[in-house]
């Protein structure tokens, strides 16, 4: 089960939840922070208040339904000054104290304003900015000046304290409508717009600009060719163009109709994304998923009854991020597919027979069915090879662990000063700072791998398949389990889907490997660290982070304006390389011992130094694999340390 961890001013934060609501056994679904990241103990308090009065759980779902877009984040911060007029009003009379801290909270908001330089002021919503000023202002019997329409919205915050959860979703509901154009359940939802045909049509767009949209769709079909000699595709982003549906519930039913459910929880779920999907990923959502024998085609077929299975015609592509042609004598036509998959998209999504949702997913899980097939006959094409090398990197990894890890260093008071845990001498009269030999023969340790999933692998799924099935069955022969990741993004949401759980030594999940989607490394690294954070209490063994790449992090979701940048940004280059560097030293931080396994162009590899730093090996074919791989196992163990 995923549960919230807690660091820092976050776990102050919740501390203050916690006791305002008088329940210490809930995860809150809201955190309050001012800009510079310390806790806003009010609103926190508040957040508690709402929980003791109201029911969070469906305020929570509120919010929600609002979207993402701007305009319903400006609703959202608008509206916590009603909910906090309204549980401030109930709790006043047994807990005085509360005047005292709405007024400090009052001073703090002029503090903090007037403290903001000319670029922040900026990125500020002047809308949600007026309405802060008109409450901590009347607080403090401050004079405010107010258009009429900000007038009559602050007055229609000042929510009573005799409102219910019902009453109070209903203003709430009521002042979104009204004020923001913004309708709860239809995130798609906004000013009214007006058919423009004819010359005046030309002549406005001449003048106006209007949104490109053009909806990231997962089609699949045979790699093209496309891009480089290396064979990587390379995913361009076009200045204005959306890659979402602009619907929330839209895109998570496109999201589940291609994957499959999701593995957890929506309250594990908002967990996750309420910690992870924060700064640059905030537009961001997650989906975890597994192969399953529902989804896709047949997650338990043999190699035996799958050999003799006829491989289809090449029908595989993804079209996100750009235009892509097909293959010579593919079939059918790339604009025809991307016309058939966009009518089905807008066509709803009811699941029923025969329904476009329906239509889309057989569409993708004969794709998908397709690809498998093509994976097991590379591994058929190439058995002699791969067994090799299995063969190989089985015998390497036996010798790591029976000949370079046979006698393990132990904590001791003699030997060899271990110098990262000296202090503990001076500091807590701990002795055992010293490192002696012991007669440990076991050492335990688990292995994920990561497969980078992303449009810009489609040249090579097959032989990435191979190279997972390797590393996979080496691993669980000298009884070192392997779990098996891919990832990719699209519309928004990063997408972890479990190809193998640990102790599967068939390994046959690891077939459904296919390319699609674009990649936003940094959020699928932090998502990998805070699931094998979570795991601690049943998993103690030492663990150790593969991840096969081409280093070329690249998404359709911009990253939002920040205190640095007014603009959003593109999440490609530079910019994208560092944020996945960042996702590196988060997991090593956490003892997660991480390295790639490079399988890219030239072009890339001083990014994969940037991101794994020399923790990385490069190959260009199967014949290197083994040995590259053996080679990065034993630096890996090296850098664990002792237990």
């Amino acid at each position: 089960m995923i549960k919230q961890h807690y660091t820092g001013s976050s776990r102050r934060a919740v501390n203050i939840i916690w006791n305002a609501a008088g329940n210490y056994d809930f995860e809150p679904p809201f955190l309050a922070f001012f800009p510079n990241g310390d806790e806003d103990s009010y609103f926190n308090m508040v957040i508690g208040l709402a929980s003791k009065w109201l029911d969070l759980e469906r305020i929570n779902l509120f919010f929600d339904s609002l979207g993402l877009s701007n305009t319903a984040q400006e609703a959202a911060s608008v509206l916590w000054l009603g909910i906090e007029n309204c549980v401030y009003e109930k709790e006043l009379s047994g807990r005085p104290i509360l005047e005292r801290l709405r007024k400090e909270r009052a001073q703090d908001f002029y503090t903090y304003a007037a403290s903001l330089s000319r670029q922040q002021m900026m990125l500020q919503s002047m809308k949600v900015f007026d309405q802060e000023e008109a409450r901590w202002g009347k607080v403090l019997g401050k004079k405010t000046v107010l258009s009429p329409g900000a007038k009559k919205l602050a007055e229609a915050l000042e929510f009573p304290g005799d409102l219910d959860t019902d009453r109070l979703i209903a203003k709430m509901t009521e002042i979104a409508e009204d004020s923001f154009r913004v309708r709860p359940g239809k995130a798609e939802s906004g000013y009214r717009a007006y058919a423009v045909k004819g010359l005046a049509r030309a002549f406005a767009r001449t003048l106006m600009h209007r949104e490109i949209r053009n909806t990231d769709l997962l089609i699949l079909r045979k790699g093209t060719g496309t891009g480089d000699r290396k064979g990587a595709v390379h995913l361009e982003h076009v200045f204005g163009q959306e890659h979402t549906s602009g619907s929330k519930e839209k895109d998570r039913q496109y999201i589940e109709d291609c994957f499959g459910s999701c593995m957890y929880t929506d309250q594990e779920m908002r967990i996750l994304e309420n910690a992870l999907c924060t700064g640059p990923d905030s537009s961001c959502s997650l989906w975890l998923t597994r192969v399953s024998a529902g989804h896709g085609g047949s997650a338990g077929g043999s190699l035996s009854s799958s050999a003799s299975a006829g491989v289809p015609a090449p029908v595989r592509t993804d079209i996100a991020g750009g235009e892509s042609r097909p293959a010579a004598g593919n079939t059918p036509d790339a604009a025809a597919v991307s016309a058939q998959a966009e009518a089905e998209m807008s066509g709803g999504s009811t699941g029923a027979p025969g329904s476009a949702a329906d239509r889309r997913r057989k569409l993708l899980a004969q794709d998908e069915e397709n690809q498998r097939l093509r994976n097991i006959r590379y591994y058929q094409d190439n058995i002699f090879r791969i067994r090799e090398s299995i063969r190989d990197l089985s015998a390497q990894t036996d010798t790591i662990f029976s000949s370079y890890l046979r006698y393990l260093p132990k904590r001791s008071r003699r030997g060899k000063i271990h110098a990262e845990e000296a202090w503990r001498l001076p500091v807590l009269s701990d002795p055992d700072v010293f490192l002696s030999d012991s007669d440990i023969t076991e050492f335990s340790v688990t292995v994920d791998l990561l497969l980078d999933a992303s449009q810009s692998r489609m040249n090579i799924q097959e032989s990435i398949a191979s190279q997972a099935l390797i590393i996979a069955r080496s691993f669980e022969s000298c009884g070192i389990p392997v779990r098996v990741t891919a990832f990719r993004s699209l519309r928004g949401y990063t997408v972890l889907q479990r190809l193998k759980e640990y102790g599967d030594r068939k390994c046959e999940g690891i077939f459904r490997y296919y390319a699609g989607g674009w990649n936003r490394d940094g959020l699928c690294l932090k998502t990998m660290n805070y699931l094998m954070e979570d795991e601690k209490e049943r998993i103690s063994a030492k663990r150790i982070l593969l991840v096969l790449t081409d280093a070329n992090p690249n998404d359709s979701m911009q990253i939002p304006p920040d205190a640095d940048h007014v603009f959003p940004r593109e999440y490609e280059g530079d910019v994208a390389v560092r944020d996945a560097a960042e996702g590196v030293k988060l997991l090593k931080k956490s003892g997660i011992r991480t390295a790639a396994i490079y399988f890219g162009p030239t072009t890339h590899l001083d990014n994969v130094h940037q991101i794994y730093g020399q923790d990385y090996v490069r190959i260009r074919s199967l014949n290197q694999f083994s040995d590259a791989v053996g080679m990065l196992l034993k630096r890996s163990l090296e850098k664990i340390g002792p237990a």
